[in-house]
């Protein structure tokens, strides 16, 4: 098909979306919450026609009825893509590989392509997920916990004295907003630290480590080694599963 392509890629939060031009022209993009839907309908009424939707949805079908109606009525096709045992040099290694999150999917794709080497592949949204690469482009696997907002909610809604959330992250805290924070940077931190011990000490040499999600900056910086940011990673991933998807 001709014409430029939309990405949609449907968090638990909010939506990411990008207009794509062939090869690789990023024409128009943006990012709303999920309450926010109608102002997004709005702004695509201004662009061209796009030859067809390629998304990845991890909300459910509830929040994408909206969108998926909408370019119905345009009279554009969507595709929601899947994870799959191999795509673009990436071999899926999950035990089955259709249960793997689409959005992790698609954000090994993008990482494989930039990298082309081994790498730790970390989404930091309303969860982080932290997936390995290794040097042959096989998913390793990898780990889900919440992210940081879901952690601030949790001490909010099941401790007494917990409420405050506006403390920074210091070495030695001395007031229970700071406790709070640095509890959650810290546990966020080790995490992706530990995973990255683990891929290293496989067949791996020096890994590199990719962010993405609404809380990568923030996170890159709890880091003790250097990572790098890919705002758009999961719709690079999507643009190069459509590409394959179009050649079957």
């Amino acid at each position: 098909m001709t014409g430029p392509i939309l990405l949609l890629d449907v968090g638990n939060s909010r939506v990411k979306w990008a207009l794509v031009r062939q090869p690789e022209e990023w024409v128009a993009e943006g990012t709303c919450m999920h309450d926010e839907a109608d102002s997004l309908l709005g702004e695509w009424d201004r662009f061209p026609q796009p030859a067809r939707v390629i998304g990845c949805n991890v909300a459910g079908q509830g929040r994408v009825h909206d969108l998926y109606a909408y370019w119905q009525s345009r009279n554009v096709p969507v595709r929601w893509m899947q994870a799959a045992q191999e795509c673009a040099g990436v071999r899926n290694l999950y035990e089955r590989p259709e249960q793997l999150g689409n959005d992790r999917w698609a954000a090994l794709v993008g990482a494989w392509a930039r990298i082309r080497g081994a790498c730790l592949v970390v989404s930091a949204g309303t969860a982080v997920t932290i997936d390995a690469l290794n040097a042959r482009g096989e998913f390793l696997g990898g780990m889900i916990l919440p992210g940081k907002r879901l952690m601030q909610a949790a001490l909010v809604a099941g401790t007494h004295a917990l409420q405050d959330m506006g403390g920074q992250t210091v070495d030695f805290p001395r007031n229970t907003a700071d406790a709070a924070s640095t509890g959650i940077a810290t546990a966020l931190a080790c995490t992706v630290q530990k995973a990255y011990q683990r891929l290293t000490a496989t067949d791996a040499k020096s890994p590199s480590c990719i962010l993405t999600g609404g809380d990568a900056d923030w996170l890159a910086g709890q880091l003790q080694f250097g990572a790098i940011i890919a705002p758009r990673l999961i719709l690079e991933g999507l643009l190069i599963m459509s590409r394959e998807d179009a050649q079957k």
